[in-house]
């Protein structure tokens, strides 16, 4: 637990810094975003980040555990104010929209308005508290513990990959989903009665209906 609040609190400085170093920002962002510019490759896995698909998976391993998925939806709440809070309260512009920044680079997906601000990436913020309880939660070895890592790495690289995210946007998400899922893992939460546990159940809905839209209904329409 003290481990997870120190690398939340470090990811998150290091974001910070970043932000502040700018040039070493851009620096970093531009090498990533240059390794291996395949978009299909990319997309894939950054939306494993995404809101609806994380609460899906979610709901799916924890499903017979009421009180995690009461936790997970608090957490879901907190991850989407502070990622949409801190956005606005910061209003840093995406790497296509900065005006300091005149470097060529990938933009892998389809180009966001200017007000959709960068700081912090809210997949990764998703991303790193669904991995937080995956990796309190589940009994998984060494091995199991090192992949899951790996994959929640390779996810946070995706969003610099597709150009949608500069390096400090991810620092700062991954240090928010950590600690906001440390935090809701120490909430005193029992459900109890039928009714609370069926309502935690149904809340779960949206993540898949959502999901769905997004993912099929889209995809045939377009």
């Amino acid at each position: 637990m003290k481990l997870s609040f120190i690398v939340a609190v470090t990811l998150i400085f290091a974001g910070a810094f970043l932000h502040w170093l700018s040039s070493l920002n851009h620096s970093v962002f531009l090498f990533i975003n240059s390794l291996f510019p395949n978009a299909n490759f990319w997309k894939a896995i950054t939306t494993l980040g995404d809101g609806a698909f994380a609460g899906c998976i979610f709901y799916l391993i924890f499903r017979k555990q009421t009180d995690l998925l009461a936790k997970g939806l608090i957490g879901a709440m907190l991850g989407l104010a502070a990622s949409e809070g801190l956005k606005r309260l910061f209003a840093i512009p995406r790497p296509e929209h900065s005006s300091d920044f005149e470097s060529s680079f990938h933009l892998l997906t389809e180009s966001m308005a200017a007000t959709n601000y960068s700081m912090p990436s809210g997949h990764i913020v998703t991303a790193f508290l669904l991995g937080t309880f995956l990796l309190r939660y589940l009994r998984l070895n060494v091995f199991g513990q090192l992949v899951l890592v790996a994959l929640m790495a390779t996810i946070a690289v995706s969003r610099i990959a597709l150009g949608v995210h500069w390096p400090a946007d991810v620092f700062v998400g991954a240090g928010l989903g950590i600690l906001i899922a440390v935090m809701c893992g120490r909430l005193p939460i029992v459900v109890c009665s039928q009714r609370c546990i069926v309502t935690t159940h149904i809340l779960y809905f949206p993540f898949a209906l959502y999901a769905v839209y997004k993912y099929i209904v889209m995809v045939i329409v377009a």
